[in-house]
């Protein structure tokens, strides 16, 4: 039985908590107005005495949360931070326990925002991730729109610049549903990611339509830093007037704001322009004033910028004691306050110093934890153009260190750094496995999730529909900025006086485009990383290590090499080269290794006039490549280490760098004959490759060693009428309805491998021939069923995208690289060797990180650890003879393909016939 006096009691304890609770209510509203307008101290005052009423009353749990909240964002404005932190934590559990989602998602921004001013950047970053769910689920966009633009600063404040790009963009699209005002931001600092990652013409363009965003809504702060970041990436280009103007023109803009702490940056960037202009004086008196301004503020990492600078100024005035001292005083501060991309910058700079200063072993040592933190940072990112970019940030800082260990004796050191330079990205994209972004699962999902992926994948189809457009245009002319092979060549004179026929006839090759494409390409790789990062393997790539020396070395010991190949190893940066050869170790190993090193400028010119000439006179049709040129280029490239080679050594397995690349090596000359005449000779672009292409040539069966036993897929494309139907663009100066000429040795070369296998033991059902249009229709489709696969027919190399560089079909389209590497448009498991007989298939835009980007990149990744590609247009009929003798070789029993063009290549010299006829083919893989 229910007791009245006990009701009565109740309710009038109930009537007393709502009246309570109305009077914490109205001092949380004064509260909030005070805080509004300033006046922090008395907003905390009257909190505290709602919050101390909140906790003796009943039922008040919820109000108490709130006041809790409101609290620690006042105390964070007021400077007051560890009891910021401890009542906003008190905030989120009491949030938790009553289920206020809404509450616990305002305190979880106001805990991460007071975390990031303690530069506690990891704990930030757990708490805008919570945030960024919690608005998720309750569907509150602007939120959402915060949390993903605080993690793309946070994740880009600890050097994870890929997430940062992909948090800014994902604020940048809630930014258009919000009406936040907030796009021009997110578009700068989308701009600022991208810059730190390398990729300047994609940030520019950011940066601009920023400005745009941020003139109309008369955001004047935006604007500035929108200058000023341009303003940046010229200095990186080595534009410093330029730079110099923008940032003058940013420093106006910050002055309008009164923002001082951007006046001073700007100012100081002015500085650092004026120094690279040879002011040094000008440059010292504005950085002071920059530093004065910074430390004023205890804008710490803008301070140690400026202080690296004045570094800068006196390394350049010669006075290395003041250089070094704010060169330290700048790593330190940066240390301090735990800056990772700064504290890189300043360590590569105290190693330039000391190198610069003859103190080497103390520059080595700068270098080396420089790059450690380079790799470091490396090693966050998984998209390859974005590696690809990045990794040309550090060139400088791995040219130094390699020279660095040169001048110290330290040979085995430099071997192992050069191989950290070079096609790291490359390396990481054959050690994971692909990514799929179809297999991405297109279910409903309240959370928006699914909304937003669906957006990108309608996107990316729209992208590539609009590529593959393009990709049918032919462009008409060349290149004249290009100065590899590929130029120009008039109509063939075979030996049997046949010259009919016009230049295109002849050649299996197209022009260049002349349009940039490249914007296009760029935003279709950036939407295609995009939709990799929500796939469920993406957390899983990894990022692979290279080999150091005794992992080199092990190669041979555990039968990756044979005894009878050497590695040679080649580094060519602006100044100097380096040449290192290494050979099977027999008890010496300091004798397995033999280094090359020029630096004297006069020579490396020379050098460089050579290989020029090389290009221009070998790509030409009807000149002849001069054997004292081939014999100069052997004693400055291969001389000074094959002297000291072992007798046994059959091959050399060549790691080129920059120009080189395209260099063919077999037709080098030493004064008994061309290289070709007594070594085989294979490309890789990276050691550390070696063993992945050895797995990938175990993959076949044990039974099947024998190269007889391969299934043979023949291609060839003779008739290319239906490009020169109804006029075809070839620029957009010219029309032209002249569109390909056929090829009429692709049949006969095609039909003459085919017979090969037939007449072996391959069987006519192991091979297949495809012809013109059943090229398009069923290559992608039975690429992977067979061991080898022979293409002939029209390419084409796109210097200014790389990676529309292709297979032309009949119909005009173009199998292109961006399809094969992006798109998975071939792929195979068993493939063991393809041969791309057509022009400059085995051409490749070689970036300052040692990429290279075209076919043969996108081929290695297709899976075939065996290519054998061209270096500049070749005749059709020459062509087809080289073709069948190679093949005819390398069916004839157990021997490599680096023997079988080898031994095709022999043929062609004892038929006298030029070195432009033979030489353009290599092969990429290690068999």
């Amino acid at each position: 039985m229910t007791d009245p006096h006990r009701e009565k009691k109740r309710r009038g304890r109930h009537v007393a908590s709502e009246a309570t609770l109305k009077e914490i209510e109205e001092l949380s509203t004064f509260a909030y107005d005070k805080l509004v307008h300033g006046d922090s101290s008395e907003a905390k005052v009257l909190l505290l005495k709602a919050l101390e009423l909140s906790a003796k009353t009943a039922y008040a749990e919820k109000s108490q949360a709130v006041v809790l909240t409101y609290l620690g964002q006042t105390e964070r404005m007021m400077g007051e931070h560890t009891s910021s932190i401890g009542h906003l934590n008190q905030a989120i559990e009491l949030c938790r326990q009553t289920n206020m989602l809404e509450c616990e998602l305002q305190a979880r921004l106001f805990l991460a925002e007071q975390l990031t001013a303690n530069g506690d950047f990891t704990a930030a970053q757990g708490q805008f991730e919570l945030a960024y769910n919690t608005a998720s689920f309750l569907q509150d966009r602007p939120s959402m729109e915060l949390a993903a633009g605080n993690l793309g600063s946070v994740t880009m404040t600890r050097c994870h610049l890929e997430a940062a790009t992909d948090w800014f963009n994902t604020a940048l699209e809630l930014a258009a549903h919000t009406e936040s005002g907030e796009k021009s931001v997110w578009l700068g600092s989308l701009g600022l990611a991208l810059s730190e990652l390398g990729q300047f013409e994609q940030a520019i363009s950011y940066y601009r339509r920023a400005y745009l965003e941020a003139e109309m809504i008369e955001d004047v702060l935006t604007m500035s830093i929108c200058r000023g970041s341009e303003g940046n990436i010229r200095f990186e280009q080595s534009s410093f007037e330029q730079a110099l103007a923008l940032y003058k023109e940013a420093q106006i803009l910050a002055a309008k704001v009164q923002d001082r702490r951007r006046e001073g940056i700007w100012l100081g960037n002015q500085g650092v322009s004026l120094a690279r202009l040879n002011k040094c004086e000008e440059a010292i008196e504005l950085l002071e004033k920059a530093l004065f301004v910074a430390r004023e503020l205890d804008d710490q990492a803008t301070a140690a910028a400026h202080l690296d600078s004045l570094g800068d100024c006196y390394k350049e005035l010669s006075d290395f004691e003041r250089a070094d001292q704010f060169y330290s005083e700048a790593l330190t501060l940066s240390r301090s306050i735990n800056d990772r991309l700064g504290e890189r910058i300043y360590l590569g700079n105290l190693g330039k110093l000391k190198a610069a200063s003859g103190q080497l072993a103390p520059a080595f040592e700068f270098f080396r934890q420089a790059i450690e933190l380079f790799d470091e940072q490396r090693g966050m990112i998984k998209a390859d153009d974005l590696k690809t970019s990045f990794a040309n940030r550090g060139q400088e800082l791995y040219r130094d260190m390699v020279s660095t260990c040169l001048q110290l004796n330290k040979r085995v050191e430099a071997l192992e750094y050069v191989g950290r330079a070079k096609s790291r990205a490359l390396l990481d994209l054959l050690s994971n496995s692909p990514i799929d972004v179809n297999q991405l699962v297109d279910d409903e999902d309240s959370s928006g999730l699914t909304r937003g992926i669906k957006e990108l994948i309608s996107r990316e189809a729209d992208l590539r529909a609009q590529i593959a457009h393009l990709e049918r245009q032919f462009f008409h002319g060349h290149d004249s900025d290009y100065s590899n092979p590929g130029s120009a060549n008039d109509a063939e004179h075979d030996s049997d006086g046949d010259s009919s026929g016009s230049s295109a006839a002849r050649l299996r090759g197209s022009a260049a485009p002349q349009e940039d494409t490249r914007k296009l390409y760029l935003e279709w790789r950036e939407v295609l990383n995009q939709l990799r990062r929500r796939h469920p393997n993406y957390a899983n790539l990894v990022s692979a290590t290279t080999l150091n020396y005794s992992e080199i070395q092990a190669l041979w010991q555990t039968s990756k090499l044979n005894a009878d190949t050497c590695v040679i190893e080649f580094f060519f940066p602006q100044d100097y080269l380096l040449v290192a050869c290494v050979q099977k170790e027999n008890g010496d190993a300091k004798a397995a290794l033999t280094t090359h090193v020029v630096m004297d400028p006069q020579s490396l010119e020379l050098i460089r006039e050579d290989i020029a000439t090389f290009f221009e006179m070998s790509s030409t049709e009807g000149w002849e490549v001069p054997v004292s040129l081939c014999r100069r280029l052997y004693q400055s490239l291969l001389g000074p280490v094959l002297e000291k080679l072992d007798p046994g050594i059959e091959r050399l397995l060549l790691i080129p760098h920059g120009s080189l690349y395209h260099l063919p090596f077999s037709a080098l000359h030493d004064q008994n004959g061309y290289v070709c005449e007594r070594f085989a000779v294979s490309y890789v672009p990276t050691v550390s490759l070696i063993p992945i292409l050895a797995s990938a040539q175990n993959r076949k069966s044990e039974t099947d060693e024998v190269s007889g036993d391969a299934r043979y897929l023949v291609t060839a494309i003779s008739d290319y009428s239906a490009t020169r139907e109804g006029g075809m663009v070839f620029s957009s100066r010219l029309r032209s309805s002249a569109g390909l000429e056929d090829l009429a040795y692709t049949m006969e070369e095609a039909n003459s491998i085919l017979s090969l296998g037939q007449s072996s033991s391959v069987s006519s059902a192991a091979s297949t021939l495809l012809t013109n249009e059943e090229v398009k229709r069923s290559l992608p489709e039975m690429f992977g069923d067979f061991d080898v696969v022979h293409f002939a027919g029209h390419a084409i190399f796109n210097h200014d995208e790389p990676m529309a560089s292709g297979l032309v079909l009949s119909d005009g389209s173009i199998l292109s690289a961006a399809s094969i590497l992006e798109g998975n448009a071939l792929r195979t498991e068993r493939g063991r060797l393809l041969v791309l007989s057509a022009c400059q298939t085995g051409v490749n835009v070689v970036t300052e990180g040692g990429e290279i980007l075209g076919l043969a990149r996108a081929l290695m990744y297709a899976g075939m650890p065996n290519l054998v590609l061209s270096l500049w247009e070749v005749a059709d009929r020459s062509t087809a003879e080289l073709m069948q003798d190679f093949h005819t070789c390398w069916q004839s029993g157990k021997i490599s393909v680096a023997q079988a063009l080898r031994q095709a290549q022999l043929k062609a010299i004892a038929a006298k016939q030029p070195v432009h006829a033979w030489a353009p083919f290599i092969h990429f893989g290690i068999e």
